[in-house]
């Protein structure tokens, strides 16, 4: 989810389980002392064993921000991998070169994907298709991209961001481990990452109240995504198409076994971010990963947030689900010309608040135990490409079986933290599985009502 305008991602005890505050996600605690000696590039490249030489990965809408993104980050991380943008414009290509010079060894295909002998095309032979080409809201491509793969016997990854387009293609699992090809929906950083960080959390507090000899099978009581990015983060006017629909749609989430229906942008909230982000205000949107914990962990409460800065987007973004008709919202085309519009400003604005993002992920079992993590990036437009490399990597070296999942369900990565100590890598605060109060940021007072969050 991207913002505006929205960026579209422990040693306390509890009675008898403490949680795992020891544990560090790919032995973080080691990793950390490392950071201090290499530089982000340099740790990307050391978290993965070069497993792709020679494996061929399309990026379907590669050409684009979040793709090129991506498929830059993955040059970084395998270097053996074969890159193919697949994009509608020689210019495009041109323009996702600029951005990342190292993308000047990825081939171009032309490719559209509403053009089913273009799609077939760009694919064949392909190690790996991955699908950024949104916006995904609104129907999206209808699956076309995922249906390609399964047709072709190409294993496939989105970065969907859309709560029905991710559902559509989860009803597409029982074609996809038929045909023995195996497909994630929902793999970039938020929802993606986000997911990992809940799953990760969830089993590690599910293990140490079997290690202390709990009756309780470590049921889950909630899990609350919360989710902050700096102006628009750097992304393309496709993500703020995507931000403007999501106006549109109605929130659906789950309060204490309920299914809650409610407006977007709405049930603002002030989520405490951690160093070097600190305290930022929230507000419901419609996104897949709520729908997905509820699959998957039967959570009792599950509600996802996202808020931006500077305050006035949010502000709009609220005025605009309340005023504005959701069909409006909703038809592409208005979103387009809307984004189109109003990029200009938005990227005014960018270059004074930056785009760092950050994410927040809470969950408590009904045991009591609870926990939180943290991910905080200085910019979304390498974060994004990070996670979604990371996730290519792990399907790269085969561990996603046949079908159609979501990030957090067990087919879909066998190594958790594998992935997340690559998605981490440029991440200046990182946190997994901590009390509460050990997340918080700790603010200076500079008098007069003001704050500096280091």
């Amino acid at each position: 989810m991207a913002s505006p305008v929205v960026a579209r991602a422990p040693a306390a005890s509890f009675g008898a389980h403490s949680l795992a505050s020891s544990r560090r996600v790919g032995s973080r605690r080691a990793l950390r002392g490392d950071v201090r000696r290499r530089s982000p590039s340099e740790r990307r490249v050391s978290h993965l064993t070069v497993v792709s030489d020679g494996k061929k990965v399309v990026f379907v809408g590669g050409t684009g921000r979040v793709g090129s993104s991506a498929a830059a980050a993955l040059l970084t991380q395998e270097p053996g991998a074969s890159v193919v943008l697949a994009g509608r414009s020689d210019a495009s290509f041109a323009a996702a070169v600029e951005r990342h010079p190292s993308l000047r060894s990825a081939a171009f295909a032309r490719c559209d994907s509403a053009d089913p002998a273009s799609l077939a095309s760009a694919i064949q032979g392909a190690d790996l298709v991955v699908h950024s080409a949104g916006p995904f809201q609104g129907g999206g491509d209808e699956c076309a991209v995922l249906n390609a793969a399964i047709d072709a016997k190409v294993p496939y990854l989105d970065v969907c961001d859309d709560a029905e387009y991710a559902k559509k293609c989860k009803s597409r699992s029982p074609e996809a481990a038929a045909a023995g090809v195996p497909c994630v929906t929902t793999g970039g950083i938020y929802p993606g990452v986000s997911n990992l960080m809940a799953a990760e959390m969830i089993d590690q507090n599910r293990a140490s109240i079997k290690d202390a000899g709990g009756e309780s099978d470590g049921e889950v009581e909630y899990v609350l995504y919360n989710y902050f990015c700096a102006g628009s983060g750097g992304v393309g006017d496709t993500i703020l198409a995507t931000s403007y629909m999501l106006c549109g749609e109605d929130v659906t989430c789950w309060d204490k076994g309920e299914r809650v229906v409610t407006r977007p942008a709405t049930q603002r909230k002030v989520v405490d971010f951690g160093k070097k982000c600190g305290k930022r205000e929230v507000f419901l949107y419609n996104l897949p990963e709520v729908a997905s914990a509820r699959e998957v962990w039967g959570a009792e409460t599950v509600k996802a947030r996202f808020g931006t800065s500077p305050g006035l987007w949010n502000g709009a973004m609220a005025l605009m689900a309340g005023l504005v008709p959701k069909e409006t919202l909703l038809n592409k085309e208005t979103a387009r010309t809307l984004a189109t519009f109003t990029a200009p400003i938005v990227r005014a604005v960018d270059a004074i608040v930056g785009e760092r993002t950050a994410i927040r992920v809470d969950v408590k079992l009904k045991d009591g135990a609870l926990a939180g993590s943290i991910y905080n990036h200085p910019k979304l437009s390498e974060a994004v490409g990070d996670a979604t490399a990371a996730f290519v990597c792990a399907m790269l070296r085969g561990e996603t079986d046949p079908g159609v999942w979501y990030p957090e369900e067990p087919g879909a990565v066998k190594d958790r933290s594998r992935v997340l100590e690559a998605a981490s890598a440029g991440c200046s605060n990182f946190e997994m599985n901590k009390a509460a109060w050990m997340l918080e940021s700790k603010p200076i007072n500079l008098g007069f009502g003001m704050y500096l969050e280091l």
